[in-house]
């Protein structure tokens, strides 16, 4: 008798491409290996698009980035035993927000599961696999969080997702009455507050305070006119003024790190300071709070609505009103040869459409792109932590939103670490990468990545081939290398603040 095949994600995903259809995964991810062509044709039989990285870390930062700017989920495949833990580089990009994202993978150690946030699943045998993954796929789906199916047979099985804790009855009465004090109050909705910004909305209304984000929660409140920007670092200096002159700052879904403080310097001393997050062991874990409330952001902000009835005017005057619209156009002084990147990013801004993802990865280019490219919504945002796979994260982004012009921001030293060169070439879909140059070294754009179609820009006069390719089908990615004066300015800020933690 034949044995039976071995359960591999792979074999699994063969097996049950028609189930993986009907609870909408539309989208699988893998690497590429001698097994990819058959299981992209079993997958496309049933309306499954499989898409393959060069490495697991690559796989899942385009998985990754797809289920977060999409807000739909994906699967992933890891094939090899430590799958897990090379994928590790790219699944990093789940600690910046809500990703339903399923993981198929081997047996996985649990060294490899350190700091995890994903939920876990055993899939013990071939008899439970419809069960178990739509099980997964649900979880994976209603929780907009990660889980790992795991198919290795020593593999113990590990709870799922623990429930969000209530707030307490006393912390709300003590969180409304900071609110009905305050004179200048300001909400700060980092990515764990993502699922919340209408009702935080209202009540920043009711309460008469003004809104900023975390770099991980940009864009949460792009449309509204009290939305102030960025806090942390990245925060213009008229936004740093509103904050150091606020007398309450609640912090809703982020950490309040030395990133989103500027190293505790960006807040004032005397304001008071409350902290809402579904993890109270992030409550007051890089900054002092005053209160501290453990919850689920959404449910907190709904249950404060009523204890505001009448709506206060806070910092929200019309004086204010007219601050927070303006928008003071700024020139930058350039040299040869070289384009200020404030001056190319402003530019840009001007020319690209309206719908836009933008994936950053973190480097010296992610300052001036996030601060003068503007987004249409949190799901436009994506930060890629990891140098190298920025790429990567634009490729999944365009995938997700084929209606949205995927812009992809790199460093030059991470175009040419880039490994998705030849997935970006055949994709089909809107994408543009801009590389930020400083240095004298590296070749023109053509040789950076061949095959592109790919222009240089020096000058604002160099920007005419943006138009040009905005102006034609967009159906092959186009290449910025951007010639950009050095940005000491922005690397000594960056050189003093420690990881972005509290990106969340």
């Amino acid at each position: 008798m034949t044995p039976p095949a071995p359960l591999t994600p792979t074999r699994i995903a063969a097996d049950v491409a028609e189930l993986l259809a009907a609870l909408g995964l539309r989208t699988v991810f893998s690497t590429i290996d001698d097994a990819f062509p058959a299981l992209a044709d079993t997958l496309a039989r049933h309306q499954v698009r499989l898409v393959g990285g060069r490495n697991e870390a690559a796989a899942a930062a385009m998985a990754v980035t797809y289920a977060r700017t999409g807000h739909q989920p994906a699967l992933l495949l890891l094939e090899q035993p430590h799958g897990w833990a090379a994928a590790v580089p790219g699944l990093n990009l789940i600690d910046y927000g809500d990703i339903p994202l399923l993981v198929l993978s081997p047996e996985v150690h649990s060294g490899d599961l350190a700091a995890s946030p994903a939920s876990t699943l055993h899939l013990p045998d071939k008899q439970q696999v419809s069960v178990m993954i739509t099980r997964a796929a649900r979880t994976a789906q209603d929780h907009h969080r990660p889980v790992l199916l795991r198919t290795g047979p020593n593999a113990a099985a590990a709870d799922e997702s623990p429930k969000a804790p209530t707030p307490d009855a006393t912390a709300l009465k003590d969180l409304s009455a900071l609110l009905l004090k305050a004179h200048r109050p300001i909400f700060i909705a980092g990515r764990g507050a993502a699922s919340a910004a209408a009702p935080l909305e209202r009540l920043a209304e009711q309460a008469g305070a003004l809104l900023a984000t975390t770099l991980g929660g940009h864009g949460m409140f792009s449309s509204n006119p009290w939305n102030i920007g960025i806090a942390g670092t990245l925060a213009s200096p008229e936004t740093a003024e509103l904050l150091g002159a606020a007398d309450l700052v609640v912090a809703w879904g982020c950490t309040l790190d030395t990133w989103t403080t500027r190293r505790g310097t960006l807040l004032s001393p005397q304001a008071r300071l409350a902290q809402i997050d579904i993890n109270p062991a992030a409550l007051g874990l890089h900054h002092r709070i005053d209160l501290g409330v453990a919850g689920d952001t959404r449910h907190t902000a709904e249950a404060l609505l009523p204890a505001l009835p009448e709506q206060r005017t806070g910092y929200r005057s019309a004086t204010m009103r007219q601050r927070v619209l303006s928008r003071q156009s700024r020139t930058y002084e350039a040299v040869p040869g070289r384009i200020d990147p404030r001056s190319f990013f402003l530019l840009l801004d001007a020319l690209l459409p309206a719908e836009r993802t933008l994936v950053v990865e973190q480097g010296t280019a992610m300052g001036p792109a996030v601060s003068h490219l503007r987004i249409p919504d949190a799901a436009g945002f994506c930060l890629v932590p990891a140098p190298g796979l920025g790429l990567a994260g634009g490729i999944g982004a365009a995938l997700a939103r084929p209606d949205r012009l995927a812009v992809t921001v790199l460093d030059a030293g991470s175009a040419l670490m880039a490994v998705e060169r030849e997935t970006a070439a055949g994709l089909g879909a809107p994408l543009l990468i801009v590389v930020c140059d400083e240095s004298a070294e590296h070749a023109p754009a053509g040789d950076l990545i061949a095959g592109w179609t790919s222009a240089v820009v020096r000058c604002p006069a160099d920007m005419t081939a943006v138009s040009a390719w905005l102006g034609g089908p967009r159906n092959h990615p186009l290449l910025l290398h951007a010639k950009v004066t050095r940005m000491d300015w922005w690397l000594a800020e960056l050189a003093a603040t420690c990881r972005p933690e509290g990106t969340r």
